[in-house]
């Protein structure tokens, strides 16, 4: 299989950014959105000859690569990926693990498989395991920020075929984080991608009553597993993009102005610090494990 390249998140750390600078260059292409391949249940079901068929359509003589960031947080990955190429170089982009927390809260809500709840409860409900049955993935929420526990089989396979990069990196220079990615894979490092260039990572909606409105669109976007742990983009008929887009200028008549005035949601103190609390040991593992100062993400 001709794969050269993977970047694996973190989940809302800045991947697609990452994934849209590296795909505009010249010698490189990539499948376009997500790759789930590698993960069950899609492995079990003929993930990598569904892999290689998608594979098969890009240039052969450019880069190959895909982009899943919940590849970083699923233990029987690295493995599966080291099988089909021990070469291949993975990317990795990492965000303190709280503002990681924030945006992954609000994502999972934004696309119906996470509580419709203020930050600070479902923060305290998903801390103490209270939410997992009725919404499985809450977990996903406070576990995918262990990233040096999820980075060490990683790093293990892969040596010095992985690049692990940070947002801060990514909010401070991003021209240089560009180099950074284009020197790494061994593509030309002096091409600079205008176009996307002073692009910014996807943003969030943190305005709870208007992701609750907008809510009313996921049965038109999508079909949901049983358990709401899996989604797949649903075939939408006129009837349901009409009420997409209606859903959609509803939502920007009641609450665009409200959602320009309320920004983000802050952390009680007590969440927070039972947060840091929680990462404190692995944030501690991951500054030995990738040898950068993190103290910014311990206070």
């Amino acid at each position: 299989m001709k794969l050269d390249f993977v970047i694996i998140g973190g989940q809302k750390c800045g991947s697609t950014y990452v994934q849209r600078v590296i795909e505009n260059h010249p010698e490189v292409e990539m499948i376009e959105g997500e790759c789930p391949h590698f993960e069950d249940p899609d492995y079990q079901n003929d993930g990598l000859v569904k892999l290689q068929q998608r594979l098969a359509l890009l240039d052969q003589k450019k880069l190959l690569g895909i982009k899943r960031p919940n590849y970083l947080g699923k233990p029987e990955v690295p493995d599966r990926i080291f099988k089909a190429n021990p070469d291949i170089k993975v990317i990795v982009i990492l965000r303190n693990p709280l503002d990681r927390f924030k945006s992954a809260y609000f994502h999972q809500m934004n696309y119906g498989v996470g509580p419709t709840l203020p930050l600070n409860i479902g923060a305290e409900r998903i801390l103490s395991g209270a939410i997992e049955k009725e919404y499985p993935r809450s977990k996903e929420v406070l576990q995918f920020g262990l990233y040096a526990e999820h980075l060490k089989k990683y790093v293990a396979l892969f040596d010095k075929n992985i690049l692990i990069l940070t947002f801060d990196e990514l909010k401070n220079d991003h021209l240089g984080l560009i180099k950074k990615c284009y020197t790494f894979l061994g593509v030309d490092n002096v091409f600079i991608p205008h176009k996307i260039l002073d692009e910014r990572p996807m943003k969030v909606n943190y305005a709870i009553r208007s992701v609750k409105f907008l809510n009313l669109r996921n049965p038109l976007r999508f079909e949901y597993n049983e358990d709401k742990t899996r989604m797949y983009p649903k075939k939408r008929n006129i009837v349901d993009k009409a009420g997409i887009k209606t859903i959609e200028l509803v939502n920007d008549l009641i609450f665009g102005k409200i959602l320009k005035k309320e920004g983000k949601p802050k952390f009680s103190d007590e969440i927070k610090s039972k947060l840091l609390r929680w990462y404190a040991k692995d944030i501690a593992q991951l500054e030995i494990l990738i040898q950068k100062d993190l103290s910014n993400w311990k206070s």
